[in-house]
């Protein structure tokens, strides 16, 4: 049975991860803050370990896993949304943390180790994005992920660790944030409300998150899978495009009313993932609205 370790366990994309592994040949060590909240939400999965150990103490985690372990999925970061993502501080002790649990990972055995990227690492690209773009970030966030990928890799090297670096762009499925642009518009055309937004012209991608889950099951087990790879769907279009694909799906009598905003965007190019492992997206962007609303029942 192989083995994994899970920070930030209880995020979108690590529940997601789980009640995939928990069907397949994996023994899960999620790991959450201490006293979590969410920690009832992970223990209807079978072949599960939680352990409760905050960031700033996750060197003392080799004393709670005592096995070897083969990957190591960090997902834990602080600071992700709103004024955060430019909080130095918060970003930086982000990077502190990340380093003290990549150094975990190789005490508890673990050959392989992947970071969870962001597309903040590009900063503002007007070309379509590969792995070999220069990074050119805006933010604190952006700055901080592609600091710590930067030292991760001396450190993978220097200690024969594989390390995958996600880009991840923008995922959505049930469970995400309530607050994102597309739960909370799928909110308001539920209830049929009037929906406010920008000229919405800029280019945009979405990946549901079943279909990321699997990417990342899948570079985990091709063992020439290296480096960065961008995450995100064959299916770029403007944002306005996706806003009323949800209008029509979700059947609403919500007025969409778009406001103005000089357009900027996203175009990722997933041609080396695709490359790489046998993966193709089974959910259009139809169906992931549609898995959406039916979770909100």
């Amino acid at each position: 049975m192989k083995k994994v370790v899970i920070t930030g366990a209880t995020s979108f994309i690590g529940l997601h991860l789980i009640e995939k592994l928990s069907t397949l040949d994996y023994e899960i060590h999620a790991v959450i803050r201490e006293n979590s909240s969410k920690k009832d939400l992970l223990s209807k999965y079978k072949n599960i370990n939680i352990v409760e150990v905050n960031m700033e103490n996750i060197e003392q985690l080799p004393n709670y896993i005592t096995e070897e372990c083969d990957t190591m999925y960090h997902f834990a970061w602080n600071g992700t949304r709103g004024e955060d993502r430019n909080n130095e501080e918060m970003q930086m002790l982000n990077v502190e943390n990340s380093l003290s649990t990549l150094k975990a990972a190789r005490k508890i055995g673990c050959k392989t180790f992947f970071t969870s990227g962001s597309q903040a690492e590009y900063g503002i690209q007007s070309e379509n994005v590969n792995e070999n773009a220069k990074c050119q970030p805006v933010t604190a966030y952006g700055k901080a992920k592609l600091n710590f990928y930067e030292i991760a890799k001396d450190y993978c090297q220097k200690n024969n660790i594989r390390l995958v670096e996600p880009r991840i762009f923008s995922l959505y499925g049930p469970g995400d944030f309530k607050q994102s642009l597309i739960m909370s518009t799928i909110s308001k055309m539920k209830e049929n409300a009037d929906v406010e937004l920008s000229s919405c012209m800029q280019l945009w991608n979405y990946l549901y998150i079943n279909d990321a889950v699997n990417a990342l099951i899948l570079l985990n087990e091709n063992e020439k899978a290296e480096g960065v790879f961008n995450l995100a769907s064959d299916d770029t279009r403007v944002l306005k495009d996706f806003i009323l694909d949800m209008k029509d799906v979700l059947q609403t009598d919500s007025k969409i009313i778009f406001g103005e905003q000089t357009p900027s965007g996203i175009n990722p190019d997933i041609t080396k993932l695709k490359n790489t492992i046998d993966w193709q997206e089974q959910y259009t962007f139809k169906d992931g609205i549609k898995e959406i609303s039916d979770s909100f029942r």
